[in-house]
């Protein structure tokens, strides 16, 4: 049965140089040469650009392929919508070949192919093929004539010369973005808006500005925005083809060149954004393709959208009365669930600000399939009114970090984390047997400590960031040593070494070895641990969460954290998708330490022990540790802090010819990983039909502290 999977073959549609399009269910491909072809499942990407090459008759020495494919993401089982896929290796080759054996409903597999020429005497299929110019002519040859050997009237102008028969019209597509493109004479275009694109990137790689004026109907004049420049450009729709053709054109630009392409960006992207501010990178790149005909890079574009909001909607003291409407309309649209805290003024429509609790029903849903883990950080925002921000997160299972709930808030108090955790437990989460990490702050102890609240055992365990005890162990002894030595007792997985780093603080501080015993071992060290914590041990927000980026509280902050959120979705999405295609069962955290075993020299003397025990040691070593394989512990700390088979384990699984796997904790396997991001954001409304935030009074900056 493996062998004729293998052997399995796939029809593929194969578009050239067409279009590439998108709807309501994402990209689609059309307006192309189309060729269907058969290939095996198992094809390598250098065999399948070869034959294309001979397809479609094109030279490989004159022409590249770039290959992008229509693949599937899973909105329900009987919903897809279609992201344009870049194929560059056999891995993502192979993960489309795949699609119509993953997906049933999915008969053909499609691939959109751009064919680049090598050097600029090589004609593009489709690109020149206009009514006007046939494959075997050349409007690289048109451009060959010297602007010096054009006719020109009176003005030193440059006239037509179409009728002449010195130059035909030369029609160009709408994607008008190859390099080597120049404005000249006798170029078409089919409408009044494919010479504006035409003329928009030409503007650009030259680098400068120009006004549009229609004197007449169906008559075009661009003229050079710096009055002293003789640069125009004019265009009219010939009766004779029905095109809009340039008839006249004074070049080259007088004026000194000036970097307007960034303002031009900004200045566009900003009519969108002051509409529809929440648009991701992906539907302003799509929407500006198909007003500009050419893409922007998507650093370019993410600058200026990011700059732009924030200019539209930075003012700190608007965001006060703007961002409860944000919050209305995101929970509309995404299902967002909102706590707000504010003191009313004695006219009770108004109130000032104290703290906003939110969690997305995404980050809900997905986080029924992380391991039963949160850890909450504060961290201070700067700006006009600095105040602070909370995070909850969560932990997936390829280990990165997971959002799951945030507050902004005047301040910190035992008051603040009451409602801050308490909202969890009522709005995010009921699960049972969490392990809460956090810093071992008195305000946050004595919330966790009061009688009868849900982040006590055996409904939660309470344990805390080592970074964080630190810092406050530093705090109160400010001596780095001793601090050196509390994170080796932290982070060593035996017990004997953890005494021995705690009896080095006693002989060298007595009061900071008392101080360390007002904390439970099992809170904060490693050797102590049941598994619970899965061997994190900081909060690292920099390193670990990169999509985090709230530095004040604005409404252009809010959201641009929005959509960071949604990309974060989406590419764990597009990595949890191409692992499930691959056959992948669990993610990287466990294979790259079952691949550590198989690549490691090293000899283990397995012996077997009572109660289905094992001794394994090293020829070369005197250390020996003891693996239980039933109770999935090793002596070592691995198999049961990280809750995967250690070196160890894997030694006696091998020298026994059992499967591993069946030891590994099912919070790694790549079905929880892509359930853990399937939950699908929805579009935002436009800013004009933001729903006012019921209940929820106008709000002013918060009062300055008594």
């Amino acid at each position: 049965m493996a062998l004729e999977t293998f052997r399995e073959k796939v029809m593929v549609l194969c578009h050239l140089n067409g279009s590439v399009e998108y709807g309501a269910d994402g990209v689609r491909y059309g307006g192309s040469i189309l060729k269907k072809i058969t290939v095996m499942r198992k094809t390598a990407l250098n065999t399948l650009l070869d034959r294309l090459y001979e397809i479609f008759g094109l030279d490989k020495q004159k022409l590249e392929f770039k290959i992008f494919g229509r693949y599937p993401v899973v909105v329900s089982p009987d919903l897809f919508t279609y992201a344009h896929l870049p194929v560059v290796d056999n891995i993502s080759l192979e993960a489309m070949l795949e699609v119509s054996s993953n997906h049933p409903s999915i008969k053909n597999v499609e691939f959109y192919l751009e064919a680049k020429p090598t050097s600029d005497e090589v004609i593009v299929p489709v690109i020149c093929s206009s009514p006007l110019e046939s494959p075997g002519s050349s409007s690289k040859r048109q451009r060959t004539l010297e602007m010096t050997d054009k006719p020109s009237n009176s003005d030193g102008c440059l006239v037509n010369v179409v009728n002449s028969g010195v130059l035909k019209p030369c029609l160009v597509p709408s994607l008008w973005i190859d390099d080597d493109h120049d404005m000249h004479l006798g170029l078409c275009f089919k409408d009044r808006d494919e010479l504006k694109k035409a003329v928009d990137w030409w503007s650009i790689k030259s680098r400068r500005k120009y006004i549009l004026r229609e004197p007449e109907k169906d008559i075009y004049k661009f003229e050079c925005i710096r009055w002293k420049c003789k640069w125009s450009l004019c265009a009219t729709r010939m009766e004779k083809h029905g095109l809009v053709e340039i008839t006249r054109y004074t070049a080259p630009h007088t004026c000194s060149p000036e970097d307007f392409k960034a303002k031009f960006v900004k200045d566009e992207i900003e009519r969108v954004v002051r509409v529809q501010p929440t648009l991701s990178i992906v539907e302003l790149n799509n929407w500006w393709r198909e007003k500009n005909g050419y893409e922007l890079e998507t650093t370019e574009m993410e600058e200026a959208r990011d700059e732009t909001i924030k200019r539209v909607f930075g003012d700190e003291d608007q965001s006060f009365r703007v961002i409860p409407k944000l919050m209305s309309a995101l929970h509309t649209s995404n299902g967002l669930l909102v706590d707000w805290q504010y003191s009313r003024f004695p006219n009770t429509e108004f109130a000032s600000f104290r703290g906003v609790f939110w969690a997305f029903s995404q980050s809900i849903k997905g986080f029924q399939h992380c391991r039963p883990l949160i850890q909450v950080e504060s961290l201070d925002l700067s700006g006009k009114y600095p105040m602070k921000l909370i995070v909850a997160l969560g932990v997936d299972a390829s280990n990165g970090y997971f959002p799951l709930a945030f507050s902004v808030t005047k301040e910190l108090s035992v008051d603040i984390w009451r409602w801050f955790l308490t909202a969890i437990r009522e709005k995010v989460t009921q699960r049972k047997g969490l392990c809460l990490i956090s810093s071992p702050h008195p305000d946050i102890l004595a919330v966790i400590n009061e009688p009868g609240f849900l982040w006590q055992e055996p409904w939660a365990y309470h344990m805390f960031s080592l970074d964080q005890l630190c810092r406050h162990f530093h705090d109160v002894f400010v001596d780095r040593y001793l601090e050196t030595l509390l994170y080796n007792a932290g982070y060593t997985k035996k017990k004997d070494d953890f005494d021995s780093c705690m009896k080095d603080i006693e002989k060298m501080n007595p009061e900071a070895r008392k101080w360390l015993d007002q904390f439970l071992p099992h809170q904060w060290a490693l050797a102590h641990d049941s598994g619970l914590r899965y061997g994190i041990m900081e909060i690292d927000l920099d390193d670990g969460f990169p999509s985090l980026d709230l530095s004040d509280y604005t409404t252009g902050d809010m959201m641009l954290l929005f959509d960071k959120l949604r990309s974060l979705f989406d590419e764990n999405l597009r990595w949890s998708c191409a692992s499930l295609n691959r056959g992948d069962v669990y993610t990287s955290p466990v294979m790259i330490k079952l691949e550590e075993f198989m690549k490691s020299s090293i000899t283990y003397v397995i012996t077997p022990l009572e109660r289905d025990s094992f001794q394994v040691s090293e020829h070369s070593e005197k250390e020996k540790w003891i693996v239980q394989l039933n109770g999935s512990t090793c002596t070592c700390g691995e198999f049961q802090i990280y809750k995967f088979p250690c070196l160890h384990a894997l030694a006696v699984c091998e020298k026994l010819k059992i499967n591993p796997l069946q030891y590994v904790d099912d919070c790694y396997s790549v079905e929880r990983y892509y359930k853990t991001y399937a939950a699908p954001f929805s579009p935002v409304p436009e800013v004009a039909a933001w729903p006012e935030a019921s209940g929820v009074p106008t709000l002013f900056p918060p009062c300055p502290p008594n």
